[in-house]
């Protein structure tokens, strides 16, 4: 049988089947009152980020939890996760949740941002100066990247190097330079 007369018969034979017995309909879990069923990755997207902007952060990571468990390659909902996991103060989870996006999608720079920035309220500055080095990867003319790496130097006491930061600082943001060489200087 040739693979055109064997899609065909199967075609008649699906429509046959629905005509006679009714097209079959996916049963739903019962759901709680009031709830809102959305079935798919991009309804529960949308509805995280909505609830992100309202500061539902807590609501924000459910939806974007079951994004992921729908598609776990979605590197835009990794971050997001991580994001509202760090307005909750779940710093440790924010940190694995970027550090997913940007296995996903290594030119991720806002992930790179975010991933410095918690590892540096978690004390880890090497790897914030690391994130931060990925951000200047990507662009190299970033002067909070430039800044926020100045400043996790100085905290691991590299006052050299948060110096070098200030000077290429300098040009991109004198303000910015400033706050850097006044934080160095102490």
């Amino acid at each position: 049988m040739n693979v055109r007369l064997f899609l065909a018969t199967l075609i008649v034979t699906l429509i046959t089947a629905i005509a006679v017995h009714g097209a079959v309909e996916p049963k739903s879990a019962p759901r709680e009152k009031g709830a809102v069923d959305f079935t798919g990755a991009a309804e529960w997207f949308r509805k995280g980020l909505e609830l992100n902007r309202s500061g539902s952060y807590r609501e924000a990571a459910e939806a974007f939890r079951k994004v992921i468990a729908i598609t776990p390659a979605d590197a835009a909902a990794w971050f997001n996760l991580g994001t509202a996991s760090a307005f909750l103060g779940n710093h440790e989870e924010a940190a694995a949740s970027l550090k997913q996006a940007v296995r996903l999608n290594p030119d991720f720079l806002p992930a790179y941002g975010n991933l410095g920035g918690i590892y540096y309220r978690l004390g880890r500055f090497q790897e914030a100066i690391e994130a931060y080095g990925q951000v200047l990867r990507l662009k190299p003319d970033d002067a909070n990247a430039r800044f926020n790496r100045g400043m996790a130097y100085y905290a691991m006491g590299d006052k050299d190097s948060a110096r070098k930061e200030y000077d290429m600082l300098k040009p991109l943001d004198g303000e910015l330079a400033a706050k850097l060489l006044e934080a160095i200087t102490r």
